[in-house]
């Protein structure tokens, strides 16, 4: 069979966990896109600082981060679908129990802490681990679309909270959108997510004759975990996060702080999901056909124009239109293009393990951002400090990107083949 063959196989036989998993990613990124059109009405009604509320998001990722590598290591040996069903339903009930929120910092605090407990069960190492094992030929594009998950979510988040929040109260808003997003996606998840593993118990399950699955090969954690290669990986995503999810949710109020009205902002901020889906699909293409390295340091040196154009133009609204738009033709780029290198250079074999411990990286930093953002704001009452300490994370990330070399660890070249 040619790869293009063997690629239109692995689409006809797994296109259904693609679809369910990118609906997983989508509630994976609901707390982040509901972010800038809640930040404000909280702050009027308990005056906290923004560094504050953003201080929850924090709390969820850190906690979030140190059970990474844990949960990583539970894919690996139990498969997605037993963490993902679950965990769906739990971050469902968490981020609801978000509007109970009292006066006390501390309220909001444990509630996130709870969340991030509760949330755990939904990464994206959860997703990806079990697309990656189901593709090879076709594995960048796969990914690629399971991401388009999270820009789903950019698409229709920010809307459905401002709509939310206008009719019903930021607290309306957190009890809407799981129930809104839950009773769409949670049947969807249950009925066609299933990694190799599941898929394996299923047919044994029916009695049907079942493939073994061969053995997945790869760096041994301490090879991996070691080389110079997964420390650029890890800290070059780290880097770009960090002002990725910085400027996401700041948005809404940077365009508020330049004039431009917040229904006005939500819809330009909404925008930013249509050139996403379309970016992430075109780099998983481009990452299955062409130099990985090379691709991945493209995508994260592309919101280079967007920063400029935010600081440039303020209060354009076209300008603004086109920023966000750019922005979307990488948004998500640390996790497309380290979830699709982690399995080039390092092989399947500890895939979970290795994604998971990156994307406890990604936790941090996406902690990191909106209470960074919330500071730089009440310090001094713009976000332009913002945009221009984002331009050297964005070179350091795409170089890092750039000098992982061309060749991949031996035994992972057997999940290219």
């Amino acid at each position: 069979m040619t790869p293009e063959g063997a690629g239109s196989r692995e689409w006809r036989d797994h296109w259904p966990s693609v679809l369910a998993a990118a609906i997983g990613m989508s509630f994976s990124t609901i707390y982040v896109y509901s972010a800038g059109g809640l930040t404000e009405p909280i702050e009027h009604e308990f005056g906290w600082s923004r560094a504050a509320i953003g201080s929850g998001i924090t709390v969820l990722t850190v906690t979030g981060s140190l059970l990474g590598p844990a949960l990583g290591a539970a894919v690996d040996r139990y498969g997605s679908r037993r963490i993902a069903i679950p965990g769906v339903l739990a971050f469902c009930l968490a981020f609801a129990a978000l509007s109970l929120t009292g006066r006390s910092i501390w309220s909001w605090w444990g509630l996130w802490f709870a969340l991030a407990l509760c949330g755990v069960g939904i990464k994206p190492s959860v997703w990806t681990a079990a697309i990656a094992g189901l593709f090879t030929r076709s594995r960048g594009l796969a990914l690629a679309t399971t991401l388009c998950g999270a820009s789903l979510g950019s698409i229709f988040t920010p809307l459905l909270t401002a709509w939310l929040v206008a009719h019903y109260g930021w607290r309306g808003a957190f009890l809407g959108l799981p129930v809104v997003v839950g009773a769409i996606g949670f049947p969807i998840i249950v009925l066609g997510f299933h990694g190799p593993s599941d898929k394996q118990r299923r047919g044994k399950a029916l009695g049907a004759p079942v493939q073994a699955a061969p053995a997945l090969t790869g760096a041994t954690m301490r090879e991996a975990i070691l080389s110079r290669r997964f420390a650029a990986l890890l800290i070059g995503a780290m880097a770009f996060s960090l002002f990725a999810i910085g400027l996401i949710v700041s948005l809404i109020p940077i365009f508020s702080s330049h004039g431009i009205p917040r229904t006005t902002g939500a819809e330009i901020s909404a925008t930013i999901g249509v050139t996403a889906i379309v970016g992430r699909l075109l780099t998983g293409l481009l990452l299955d056909r062409f130099e990985p390295r090379l691709i991945s340091a493209l995508a994260m040196l592309t919101p280079v124009g967007t920063l400029a154009l935010l600081l440039a133009m303020p209060g354009s609204v076209p300008a603004g239109f086109v920023a966000v738009l750019l922005m979307g033709l990488s948004l998500g780029a640390e996790v497309d293009a380290v979830a699709f290198l982690t399995g080039h250079y390092f092989g399947l074999r500890h895939y979970g393990m290795l994604f998971g411990t990156i994307n406890s990286g990604l936790s941090l930093s996406t902690g990191a951002a909106p209470l960074l953002a919330g500071f730089i704001y009440d310090r001094w009452g713009s976000y332009d400090p913002m945009l221009i300490g984002a331009i050297p994370l964005c070179l350091l990330s795409a170089g890092l990107m750039a000098s992982l070399g061309s060749f991949p660890h031996p035994n992972a070249q057997r999940s290219m083949e």
